[in-house]
This record gives C-alpha cells, structure tokens and sequence, in this order.
C-alpha cells in the first residue's frame, strides 16, 4: 500500500510493543488488513496519517488501523455495522465495490474474530479487530 499512501503523501506508521503471535488463516487476515489500511488511505487527505498497530489483551489480540482522515457520520455508521453493501468515493475520487468491508467481518468470523469501527467525522476513524491470541 506505500504506492496508494506516497501518492498521496500521507504519512504512515506501525505501532508495537513486541511480537504478537494469533492463530488465523494467513491469507484472510492478510486480505482483511489490506482492505482496512487502503479503506483509511482511501478516505484520508493528502498529507494525512495512516497508523497500523497491534496490542496484547488478555486472550485476544488487537489490531487496528488509524486514519486522520474524514470519518464517518453517525448514519453511515450504522449502515457499515449492519454489514449492509455500502461504497462512497474516496477523497481523490478513488472508487471501490463496497464489498470490502463485508469481506472483512466474514473472514474475521471465520477466525473467531470480531470488527470494530470507531469514528467522529473530521476526527478520522479507527477501525480494529480482535483474534485469539496463540497459545
């Protein structure tokens, strides 16, 4: 995704502590991450950020992507969590299927994992998800 970002000049960055090990299908989990960071190149300004971290907690693990992009208003976001087929443009007119986002939660179900959205419009969003941790 550095191609998307530097087109951009949108800054980003990966925050850990230390490795995190989770027991998930590589390829989903991959998919699932890939759509989330150029979800949140997508829909940042130029000259945004763009974060990717992960955190230990307690049996789970989270993994989250930050933007400082437009965010998301309350009606949208009701829409996202019904996992409803849902696509806007994005802010250099970037297009999508809107199917991503669905995409993500099943895969993440079929990981024992769970998709969070967190956002204020003009603040940016922050989208996470949580998977076993190994053991």
């Amino acid at each position: 995704m550095h191609l998307q970002a530097e087109a951009k000049k949108i800054h980003t960055s990966i925050k850990s502590d230390n490795s995190i090990f989770i027991s998930a299908d590589k390829d989903m989990i991959s998919l699932v991450l890939r759509n989330l960071v150029s979800n949140a190149i997508k829909f940042t300004p130029e000259a945004g950020t763009v974060s990717v971290g992960v955190a230990l907690q307690d049996r789970f693990v989270e993994i989250y992507v930050e933007d400082s992009g437009l965010g998301i208003d309350e009606d949208t976001l009701e829409k996202l969590n019904q996992n409803n087929y849902y696509s806007t443009k994005g802010t250099a007119s970037e297009s999508g299927t809107g199917l991503g986002l669905m995409l993500c939660r099943e895969f993440l179900t079929k990981n024992g994992g769970q998709l969070f959205i967190e956002s204020k419009p003009g603040k940016g969003s922050t989208f996470s998800f949580i998977l076993p941790a190994a053991a």
